[in-house]
């Protein structure tokens, strides 16, 4: 099925979902008389193995809107080809996925949302696919789902808009969720986002949407959700001169090396439920009431002693590269199809975990343990077309194809061949004893290894120790954490084949040893925050220059250490972040400083009536030797010759929070240097791949409660 027709099927989907919630909701309304209600709201998430659940937060803070996208969510500097729908990597090493503990630098604005570390944080990859790491940003799993309780129907929609003529840039989602008893919740979730991108041949698609439901009960308890992304992006390889930036030429009209398509696409399931072994107790409280004394109360609750867990998830990945002409001289190798180009590479995962707790709310030493035992099932697979012809598989937007490709008005398909296919299966048994309750100490120890199948001998060992003590008015919180992790290497870095790279290694597996310390200090009026990390990995794997992966022979050893502070007044706010790097070798290469500051003023209108905020940020880091994205492979490959940093991107921008309406509106002026500085040849992202020149941006995020 071709995109433009995937999509229109998932808008038309989407309205009927909307139909059938509302109506259920409709239908229940009439069948009883309307009462005041009490707002209450609860939100958590499903993050491992066991189906412990964590508690996490709407966000409803009033400042930094401008902020919060899918580029700045996850890290202060990114790499990616300039457009904000893009493959990306962090250029902050402990923010990329699987790197660290708990490393998430995001947006000064979130450095303080959440609470005590849980166990079920632990860093992870979003998709356990070699060709997902590049979209994770726009990846939506299930472990990215919010399960909700609400004694309200409760929605948001959001929509944000970069304004400019021909490149305007859209980001539209809206979130709805609903109780339809006091157990059972269903709700959806919808993204879209496109840009046709700045420069020639970016233009870009992404599409994520959920539909979940939950039952909580006293015993029994079911959390599931199905979901959809389908991304796609056109490759130009970067600028041919880059000298030609801020000059004569428009950003559009500067020639590009290639002309090229990627797509990604996951989609994916999950049934998480669990049976608990309760028992009562006694709980008493103090009912306090204005101009009575106060009341002794006591009311039952049940607290679970023991839970039984299945969990079973199903997702499958698809990457695909298509190229209209295949031998447009950026590549060295043309290897299957002299023509065009049709590469696809395809995972299957089917994953079945049985788990059993001994809950930490019932045995008096206040701890929890878990062990579980999971199967999974792994089908590899990557096509390539059958004849050397002009016709190419895609799952495109036709319409991308026609105003970019005059003579690919039409796209016709044929069948793809499945070539290197293979089933594989792996058997894992695991453990953990945490606390993730009390006050002043919080630690979780958690393990498993893999005794069968291709992973066969992948183990890993996660730990930290949290502890919160007083000192004067607030309390200071420091962290301990460490991991070894004996990893195999992904499928697709052993075996791939496509028109431009084809390799069959047999790579050992990589070893990393991780050990890292925070404290933080929310004082009123300075919240400070330092985080030291040191990871050693032997035998790491990285893309070389010619796009080919390669085994390091020994070690890399990777130090970091992150300081945030955010000053405070009752009139101007200053956020600070600076975050420094050093890699003990160049098959690593990291920028030694990355900053980013935000300095605003806020305050109350109108009565109180109005929040605003009026401010200016900047990010800045130094020169490196940025790895360079490989069109064909979407992998970030090492390079030596061009350093790219030492160039700040400052925006100005109005936020306002209406608090009568719950809405939250901005205006930002992105990139507003450009104009004084766009001489200069600094500003990219990465070699040959520019920044998005100044832009215009707006948007709301409007809350509903009913």
């Amino acid at each position: 099925m071709r995109l433009s027709a995937y999509i229109s099927f998932c808008r038309r989907g989407s309205a009927i979902m909307l139909y059938l919630f509302f109506g259920v909701f409709t239908l229940q309304a009439q069948s009883v008389t309307f009462t005041k209600v009490k707002k209450d709201i609860r939100t958590w998430q499903i993050r491992n193995d066991y189906g412990i659940s964590d508690t996490t937060l709407i966000d409803t803070a009033a400042v930094n809107l401008p902020m919060r996208d899918v580029v700045n969510d996850n890290s202060i500097a990114w790499a990616f080809n300039g457009n904000f729908i893009s493959p990306m990597q962090s250029k902050i090493y402990f923010d990329r996925s699987g790197n660290g503990m708990l490393s998430n630098t995001g947006t000064a604005g979130d450095w303080w949302r959440g609470g005590g570390l849980r166990m079920s944080n632990l860093p992870h990859k979003k998709v356990d696919f070699l060709f997902g790491a590049a979209y994770e940003p726009y990846i939506l799993t299930s472990q990215d789902v919010r399960f909700y309780r609400t004694t309200v129907a409760y929605s948001d929609i959001s929509y944000k808009k970069g304004f400019t003529t021909y490149h305007s840039e859209n980001d539209l989602s809206f979130n709805f969720t609903g109780n339809i008893n006091q157990r059972t919740n269903l709700g959806m979730n919808i993204r879209y986002l496109n840009s046709p991108g700045h420069y020639s041949q970016q233009e870009g698609k992404a599409f994520s949407g959920a539909v979940f439901g939950s039952y909580t009960g006293d015993n029994y308890g079911l959390h599931a959700t199905v979901l959809l992304n389908n991304i796609s992006n056109f490759e130009n390889g970067g600028l041919v001169n880059v000298g030609q930036l801020g000059g004569q030429l428009k950003p559009e009209d500067l020639p590009v090396k290639m002309h090229g398509m990627s797509g990604f696409k996951h989609i994916a399931g999950m049934l998480d439920h669990h049976y608990s072994i309760t028992t009562d107790r006694e709980v008493k409280s103090v009912v306090k009431k204005k101009g009575q004394p106060d009341r002794d109360t006591t009311y039952i609750v049940k607290v679970p002693m023991m839970t039984f867990n299945h969990k079973l998830e199903v997702n499958n990945s698809t990457k695909r590269y298509v190229e209209m002409q295949a031998n447009q001289g950026f590549f060295e190798h043309t290897y299957l199809n002299s023509r065009t180009t049709n590469d696809t590479a395809y995972v299957l995962n089917i994953r079945n975990t049985l788990a059993f707790t001994i809950n930490e709310e019932f045995n008096k030493l206040r701890f929890g343990a878990s062990v579980y035992a999971s199967n999974e099932f792994q089908r590899y697979a990557f096509s390539v077309p059958q004849y050397d012809t002009l016709n190419s598989v895609v799952w495109f937007d036709p319409e991308l194809l026609a105003h970019r490709i005059p003579t690919a008005a039409v796209v016709h398909t044929i069948s793809d061949t499945l070539v290197g296919h293979q089933w594989t299966n792996n058997t894992w048994v695991g453990g953990s004893i945490y606390k993730n309750q009390g006050r002043w100490v919080r630690f979780a120890v958690n393990g498993d290894v893999c005794l069968a199948g291709y992973k066969l001998g992948e183990f890993q060992v996660n730990g930290h120790v949290d502890g919160e003590f007083r000192l004067g008015k607030d309390s200071l919180r420091m962290r301990a954490s460490a991991y070894i992790r004996n990893e195999t290497p992904d499928f697709f870095l052993q075996h791939y084949r496509s028109n431009h790279y084809i390799w069959n290694n047999d790579f050992s597996k990589v070893y990393r040893f991780y050990v890292g310390g925070e404290v933080s200090y929310p004082y009123e009026w300075v919240k400070a925050k330092a985080k030291v990390g040191f990871e050693n990995i032997t035998h790491p794997i990285y893309f070389n220059s010619s796009g080919l992966p390669v085994q390091h022979t020994g070690n890399v050893q990777v130090l970091s250490a992150d300081a945030r502070v955010d000053v405070t007044t009752p009139w101007v706010n200053l956020e600070n972040s600076v975050v420094w790097q050093l890699s003990s070798d160049s098959t690593m290469p990291l920028p030694s400083i990355s900053l980013y500051h935000n300095l605003y003023y806020h305050g109350w209108w109108a009565k109180k009536a109005m929040y605003a905020q009026i401010g200016v940020d900047i990010r800045y880091h130094t020169a490196y030797y940025a790895p360079v994205l490989n069109p064909a492979t979407g992998q970030f490959c090492i390079q030596n010759e061009v350093k790219i940093g030492n160039y700040p991107v400052m925006n100005v921008y109005l936020n306002a929070y209406v608090k009568l309406l719950k809405l939250k509106l901005f205006v930002q002026w992105q990139h507003f240097n450009y104009y004084f500085m766009k001489g200069s040849q600094a500003f990219l992202s990465m070699p040959d791949y520019a920044m998005n020149p100044a832009v215009i941006r707006a948007g709301a995020h409007w809350y509903f409660w009913r």
